[in-house]
């Protein structure tokens, strides 16, 4: 049964904290990528920027509404608003990075993998020792793995 070690890209491409999204956007088009993996000196996960995450940034700002409920008004969309506004302002990797990143470890299987990625709804999955990145699972790294699973 193939693992995680044996699909991952053991090379994945990084980025650091400090990194300006412009030069991320670059590296996405530039390399044909679809997200970079946000580590520190010490190749620790900080998060994961994705192609979707940029054009996110870029999206209309939705301003928040109110509902009026009988004498009492409670605002709706309030939390959204500020974080698309912190979004919207985003200049960093810092400024825009995800920190909440399912990861599997080398074992898991193909079929936990793609469990996971059906799951959450995630198309990227780092591969950690530890605290260490150690690759990274695309959603098109699954495919290719079932593909070569089946028969011809």
């Amino acid at each position: 049964m193939l693992k995680a070690r044996d699909i991952m890209n053991s090379e994945p491409a990084y980025c650091q904290l400090d990194t300006p999204l412009s030069e991320i956007a670059r590296r996405l088009a530039g390399e044909d990528l679809s997200g970079l993996l946000v580590i520190d000196d010490d190749r620790r996960l900080l998060g994961v920027i994705t192609d979707s995450d940029l054009i996110d940034q870029q999206a209309n700002l939705h301003l928040p509404t109110a509902l009026a409920v009988f004498d009492m008004v409670i605002p709706v969309g309030e939390g959204r608003f500020e974080d698309e506004v912190n979004r919207m302002q985003a200049m960093t990797a810092e400024d825009l990075v995800n920190p909440s990143v399912k990861s599997v470890q080398p074992d898991a299987s193909l079929n936990d993998i793609a469990t996971i990625m059906s799951d959450v709804r995630v198309h990227h999955l780092p591969v950690l020792d530890g605290d260490a990145v150690i690759g990274l699972i695309s959603k098109h790294d699954v495919i290719r793995a079932l593909a070569a699973r089946s028969p011809a």
